[in-house]
């Protein structure tokens, strides 16, 4: 009779320990894919960070070597450099605007370019702030 008790009580014992095991099993997994999730976003940050440095030396460069000048339209700039930054339009003049800058640069302080854009989408004004 004895051991029929032990028996009960080991085999609630080994029940309460396997509800424990999975409840941390669960956590522990779901942390891990948290972590997983997290790398996967930071990976697709930095392809995109590399994608504006990219896009921006192609754009300074063509403007250092004169390829990339005054009357050339919008749609040809973007297929040939890539996306600016930014798309807006500039308050004082009234004009479209492309941003492009490094990651490295903020929207304040580094080397930006500025693209201004008539109302016929051809490039009027180029401005490379530092």
């Amino acid at each position: 009779m004895q051991l029929a008790k032990i028996f009960s009580m080991n085999k609630k014992v080994v029940i309460v320990a396997a509800a424990i095991y999975a409840a941390a099993f669960d956590c522990h997994a779901e942390g891990i894919n948290t972590l997983v999730e997290v790398a996967a976003s930071m990976g697709e940050a930095k392809k995109v960070l590399d994608k504006e440095t990219a896009n921006f030396n192609s754009v300074k460069t063509a403007i250092d070597s004169g390829r990339l000048s005054k009357g050339q339209p919008k749609g040809q700039i973007r297929a040939q450099y890539g996306e600016p930054v930014v798309e807006n339009k500039d308050i004082p003049s009234g004009r479209e605007r492309w941003v492009y800058k490094s990651a490295d640069s903020s929207f304040f302080k580094g080397v930006r370019i500025y693209l201004f854009f008539d109302d016929k989408g051809m490039l009027e004004e180029i401005k490379i702030l530092e």
